[in-house]
Order: structure tokens, then C-alpha cells, then sequence
């Protein structure tokens, strides 16, 4: 029996809003990048940030491209995957998470129809 468990969470907000890539005719990809702020200062008082790249495919990332914007603070749970491929002869590797499930942890204004406002209500995304 293997003890393999490949788990990742993160939580932070888009750097930009997504791109979605069609793959075929039923199938879509989204990806995006989540910065997330380290809980500790550096000597000169700054904080250091990561940048995680994030795909989501099929109805879920059709959801992420629609709901989410540059700045969104996001919960992304999923896995860790690593790429490699060849560009200009040079090896590069990849590391992102492949989400299985996002939520929105902002809340949006209230609607007001008198005001010709109408906000749909942000659901949390399982796939």
C-alpha cells in the first residue's frame, strides 16, 4: 500500500483576471496566478510574496473565468502537478495546482434593482 498524498490549498488574490483556452469542442481549460503573502517580514520590514499558477478545467474553470477579476481574494484547493517541456532547446519546468474546487472569500454589494444594480449571488465551486 502506498502512502502517496497529494493535496495543496492556497489562498491569496489574481494577479490578472483569468484566460480560458478551449482544448476541444467540450472541453475547457482556466488558468490564472494567486499571489499569497509569506507571514514573515524580511531584514528591511517588506514581506515576500508567491506567485502559483492555477488551471481548473471544464465547468468549474467556466465558472472561475466568469466570477473572478484581477484582485479577488480566492481559496483554491487542488494538486500539485509538474510539467516539463523544451523551449528554444532549453529543458523548463512547471509547477502549478490543478484546482478541483475555489471559493470566493469577498462578498459582493447587495442587489438593488432600483438602482438598476443587480449582483448574482457568488457560489462556492466543486467539481
Amino acid at each position: 500500500m502506498g502512502f502517496n498524498y497529494n493535496h495543496a490549498t492556497v489562498v491569496g488574490r489574481l494577479t490578472r483576471d483569468p484566460e480560458m483556452k478551449k482544448i476541444s469542442d467540450t472541453v475547457t481549460k482556466t488558468y490564472f496566478t494567486v499571489a499569497v503573502t509569506r507571514n514573515y517580514k524580511k531584514a528591511d520590514d517588506s514581506f515576500e510574496t508567491d506567485f502559483i499558477p492555477v488551471s481548473i478545467w471544464g465547468r468549474p474553470g467556466e465558472t472561475a473565468f466568469q466570477l473572478l477579476r484581477k484582485g479577488s481574494p480566492v481559496l483554491v484547493s487542488g494538486k500539485i502537478q509538474i510539467r516539463q517541456y523544451e523551449k528554444d532547446t532549453t529543458r523548463k519546468w512547471l509547477t502549478e495546482i490543478v484546482a478541483d474546487h475555489f471559493q470566493i472569500l469577498e462578498r459582493r454589494p447587495p442587489s438593488d434593482p432600483a438602482q438598476g444594480i443587480t449582483v448574482p449571488a457568488i457560489p462556492s465551486i466543486v467539481a
